[in-house]
Parts: structure tokens; sequence; C-alpha cells
């Protein structure tokens, strides 16, 4: 039976777009607060989806291997749609920026069983390498946005194209579900990108481009050898 979270949903706080806010219109706490009138199913499927966000967020110290089969434990645990298909739309983002990435540096597509990827797409683009915008520009219209301000270095610009991207995703998910879990998620997770957002400055932005580089490059060095 489909729960609807009249209370809960009213309880939270209009958030402005991400790029206007300030500030937090909520803290963590009391946004935990407020989750706790959550069915413990829905809890646990949105604290599984959290975990993975914000794991795939710190990639620095695991591999992709790591992340590929935490992404399919967690997709395990996802009974609700609109939540798996928000998962997947995540990842699928994180996947074709991984291969932008990947072909600044190589013209050969990853070779066969090799891990560099997580989700549905990893196959489609190891068969599109060379096309341009990996053949996907169609479904994903912000990637050829995505690809230039990659080439040109512009760490911010990207960051903020791929937010919005994510925010405006999670926005209709709250639109057609007023009061479902659905609406409850989408808000947690534009929360989420309310408060990275307000972390990052363009000398972070910039020092995380290049990390991100620097560490492609050193996984696949052997591959150039």
């Amino acid at each position: 039976m489909k729960r609807r979270y009249y209370s809960l949903i009213a309880s939270l706080p209009q958030l402005p777009h991400f790029e206007r806010a300030e500030r937090l219109p909520i803290n963590r706490v009391r946004l935990d607060q407020r989750l706790a009138a959550l069915h413990p199913r829905d809890a646990m499927q949105l604290t599984e989806a959290e975990v993975l966000i914000e794991w795939h967020h710190q990639p620095f110290a695991r591999t992709e291997a790591q992340v590929a089969a935490r992404y399919r434990a967690v997709m395990q645990q996802l009974v609700n749609p609109a939540l798996r298909e928000f998962i997947v739309f995540r990842m699928n983002m994180r996947t074709l920026v991984a291969a932008l990435r990947l072909r600044r540096h190589r013209s050969a597509p990853p070779a066969a069983g090799e891990t560099w990827g997580v989700g549905p797409l990893v196959r489609w683009i190891e068969d599109h390498w060379q096309a341009e915008d990996l053949q996907l520009a169609g479904v994903y219209p912000w990637l050829p946005e995505a690809s230039r301000l990659l080439a040109n270095q512009r760490a911010m610009d990207l960051q903020r194209l791929l937010l919005r991207t994510v925010w405006q995703r999670a926005g209709r998910i709250a639109d057609e579900h007023v009061f479902g879990f659905e609406h409850v998620f989408a808000f947690v997770f534009k929360w989420d990108i309310m408060q990275r957002w307000l972390r990052y400055d363009a000398n972070t932005a910039a020092a995380r481009f290049q990390q991100l580089t620097s560490e492609a490059m050193d996984d696949y060095q052997p591959l150039f050898n």
C-alpha cells in the first residue's frame, strides 16, 4: 500500500534553488528528527541510497570495483521504483563523466572485463567510445556541455551543471508525488545538493578536478606503457 506523509511533508521548509541559497533552511539534526516519521522500510531505503551517494562522492580511497559492488548491494535493497530510477540516474551520470575524463587521455575503450564505471550504461559506452557524446546526447542533453566544460577545465561550472541537472530531476519527482515517500527522498537529495554547493568554492573545485584527473591517469597508466 502506498504510504502518505502529509504531516512530515508539511513540516519540511521550502528549499530555495541551491544556487541562490545563502544557508541551509534546516540543519541535518532537525531534518533527521522529521525523517523519524518515515515507515521503517522507507527509512531503510533512504538510508541505503544516501550512503551510496555519499560513498561515491568520496572515491579517492576505493577502487571502481568497490563502488560497483556497493551499487549492486544497495540496488538489491531498494524496492521503490522512483528511488531506484533516481539512483540509477545518479550513477549513470557518474559513469558518463568518468568516461568523458578517460577519453581525454586514451583513444581506446576500456579492455574487456576492466571495471571503470557503474550501472547499465557501461557496455553502451564501451561500444560507442569514439562516437560524439557517446551517442547519448539525446538521452542526456547535459552531456555535450559537460564535455566542453571538462575539456576547458572549468571545474566549478561542471559541478554546477551536474548539480543543477540532479536538482531538476529531484524536483520533478517531488512534483509528481506530492505526499508520498518519493517527495520526501527528493527533498533529502535536494537538501544534500544545497549543502554540498554551500561547501564549494572555486579553489576546492579546481583542486578536486585535478585530483580526479590525476587518479584516472594513475589507474590507467599501465595501459599506456
